[in-house]
């Protein structure tokens, strides 16, 4: 058996996105920047597929900046809010929460290390933001509201239209991190009034290394990494044609597959949770109503075992999944998410994450859940986890 679970960690890069960008890494491989006939025909391409991203998420092709990562995404889009207000002597208040991806977290206690004032939202037992908190934490300092869309960790799709809408009536910039829900969830800039978006090209078949900043027309954000004049001064330095590309294909086929992908993958989470749930040992974190989890997405807590030992029995199978998150190097670490949500540390050791993709089948899911939840009991079974 040899089965992929680990889509929210990183994704398959689709063969169509590999072929579209192949041209661009021989025979067309100009800088956009140059005016001959390789640099227009690059410059065009670039155009084509700010075009693609736009339309997957309803917006202008003028809004969309190609970025090296959703870290870098995330990055600017606090950063160059913060900057512009303390040039504007604005309030200097953010307001986020207590498990944003490390990504939100790390420019948040930059700013705070900086003098501002940070208010980290709690979350329930399933992972959501209180509204009344975010209102009552609002105040006349307050600039900025970096609330992500859906996390990574748990699953949990955030009621992002109130949130945004919350924002706006008190005329607060928002910035949401998307990078998990591109491809899986349909994203409306038109409809959400959200200042900024960050997304990451490989959650959704594109290769690493490329994501997106959408920063919606005037939006008040100054730069925070200097150079040339590319993606508007916002991100400069030689743009990264041949991920660019694939990206821009990736967006299409996000979108053109979105709702039937979703329809798929929402079975196969339904296959998972009521499989590996039978188990006694096992608990479902993040939203248990699965139209407010993201779609193929499974995270559970296994009591009496710690995620790396589940990550490595479950890969001895060939089954791939994760425990915490894929994008920290310290995987063994507690969970700050699970922990904000309130689970003790020994529970919150043994955590793991199983999520699907388009490539997966509902046929191969069903014997891996099967495996999973013999692995799961068995493994309980076994382990006395030490006091704390």
């Amino acid at each position: 058996m040899s089965v992929y679970l680990d889509n929210s960690a990183t994704t398959r890069v689709r063969e169509e996105v590999i072929e579209a960008m192949q041209p661009y890494l021989t025979d067309k491989w100009g800088n956009p920047s140059s005016i001959h006939r390789l640099g227009r025909q690059a410059r065009a391409a670039i155009d084509t597929a700010r075009q693609q991203v736009a339309d997957l998420i309803g917006a202008q092709a003028s809004e969309i900046h190609f970025t090296p990562a959703g870290t870098y995404s995330n990055n600017v889009a606090i950063l160059g809010r913060a900057r512009y207000v303390e040039e504007n002597n604005l309030g200097r208040h953010l307001i986020t929460s207590c498990i944003e991806h490390s990504s939100g977290l790390g420019p948040s206690k930059h700013l705070a290390a900086r003098g501002w004032k940070v208010t980290y939202l709690h979350v329930d037992k399933e992972g959501f933001v209180d509204l009344d908190e975010l209102r009552d934490s609002i105040t006349d300092e307050t600039s900025m509201i970096s609330l992500m869309y859906a996390n990574n960790e748990v699953g949990t799709v955030q009621p992002i239209y109130e949130i945004a809408e919350i924002a706006q009536a008190k005329n607060i910039f928002y910035h949401t991190d998307a990078v998990q829900a591109a491809g899986k969830i349909k994203l409306d800039v038109t409809k959400l009034p959200a200042q900024t978006m960050s997304l990451s090209g490989h959650k959704f078949h594109a290769p690493k290394g490329i994501g997106v900043l959408y920063i919606r027309k005037d939006a008040p954000i100054l730069p925070i990494i200097f150079g040339g004049g590319q993606e508007k001064g916002v991100f400069p330095g030689t743009e990264n044609l041949a991920s660019i590309v694939a990206i821009g294909k990736a967006a299409e086929l996000a979108g053109q597959h979105l709702e039937e992908n979703s329809r798929k993958l929402r079975a196969i989470q339904e296959i998972m949770i009521k499989r590996l749930t039978k188990v006694d040992c096992v608990k479902l974190t993040g939203a248990k109503d699965l139209a407010r989890r993201i779609p193929g997405h499974v995270s559970v807590i296994v009591h009496g075992t710690v995620g790396e030992q589940l990550v490595n029995d479950a890969d001895f199978k060939g089954i791939c999944i994760s425990s915490v998150s894929a994008c920290s190097s310290s995987g063994v670490d507690p969970s700050h998410v699970l922990s904000c949500i309130g689970f003790p540390k020994e529970e919150v050791m043994g955590s793991a994450r199983i999520t699907a993709g388009c490539f997966n089948t509902e046929e191969e899911c069903e014997k891996a859940a099967e495996v999973l939840s013999q692995l799961f009991a068995k493994r309980a079974a076994k382990n006395t986890v030490a006091p704390v």
